[in-house]
């Protein structure tokens, strides 16, 4: 009978303690490589193991994943209910109105112009540093896709919104492989990030020959963030997480996860990025004043 009671007592114990503490609602959208929430490389996004990563060392919060559309991600920071966080997110000035960003978390490639080997390799609109997007998005005889619901920097918005762009919107999902559409022919070529076409091109019987080709004036590695609500529990989640991401930035298995999608090449490429901020993490910079973090995936 004692060994009953104390049982029990510890049971309420542990489910006080739970109750007491401060829950966080990650979340997650299909958007891989990045997030992957179905197939065989569920949990398996670049984002999905360094939260994971992150989550582990914070015991002083419950963890809840939550799933939202790409287009409802930005509204749910809105929602007051809860506090909800999320990895990956690039910085804006209109994104930190309702939300709180980390110090850097991530670092990866930038956007670039993907198309089948060959077809668009000798096309006027490249150029020694890349391609010129305002050109390739007005030639009439080309059609080309991009992810609606992402943050693009100027250079690109301005082909998006240019007179008889040949750009339109698709979403690319797990089901919507990007790469399949230029295999077949459907569009000429697709502005995304390289290691997303790596994992469409993976879950094809049979890989597609790609060709990627910087952006001129948006050719800069993509820096993310965590992001959380603009409350009491986000801006205690934040300041944890500041705490640790010095000593993660330090660690193989952190850096091997950031890198998980990406080829020889773009870890090259990113290797002095990765070097800048693994310095600056260790010296533990702070976050800046109100909120003011230098732009960069979502």
């Amino acid at each position: 009978m004692l060994l009953n009671k104390l049982a029990g007592s510890v049971l309420l114990l542990l489910a006080c303690d739970v109750q007491a503490r401060p829950t966080l609602n990650w979340l997650q959208a299909d958007w891989p490589p990045h997030q992957i929430v179905s197939g065989p490389y569920q949990g398996q996004g670049t984002f999905d193991l360094l939260q994971r990563q992150l989550t582990e060392r914070l015991p002083q919060f419950n963890h809840r994943n939550r799933l939202v559309s790409m287009a409802r991600l930005e509204q749910v920071f809105t929602d007051a209910e809860v506090a909800n966080c999320s990895v990956g997110t690039l910085f804006s000035e209109q994104r930190a109105v309702n939300r709180l960003f980390s110090n850097p978390v991530a670092v990866g490639p930038a956007l670039a112009v993907a198309y089948i080997a060959g077809t668009l390799s000798n096309h006027p609109a490249n150029q020694a540093d890349g391609v010129n997007i305002a050109i390739l998005a007005q030639d009439p005889e080309l059609s080309g896709v991009y992810q609606p619901s992402r943050f693009y920097p100027d250079v690109i918005i301005r082909a998006l919104q240019q007179t008889s762009s040949n750009l339109s919107s698709y979403p690319f999902t797990s089901e919507v492989n990007a790469v399949a559409l230029l295999a077949s022919g459907r569009v000429h070529y697709v502005i995304e990030y390289p290691e997303r076409l790596e994992y469409f091109n993976r879950l094809l019987a049979e890989a597609a020959a790609l060709e990627h080709r910087a952006i001129i004036d948006a050719n800069i590695a993509s820096v993310s963030y965590v992001t959380c609500s603009k409350d009491a529990t986000g801006k205690s989640a934040i300041a944890a997480i500041n705490q640790l991401l010095p000593g993660l930035w330090q660690q193989a298995t952190y850096t091997n996860a950031m890198l998980r999608w990406l080829d020889d090449s773009a870890r090259h490429r990113l290797s002095s990025e990765i070097a800048s901020l693994r310095k600056d993490a260790l010296m533990q910079f702070q976050p800046r004043p109100d909120n003011a973090v230098d732009p960069g995936h979502h």
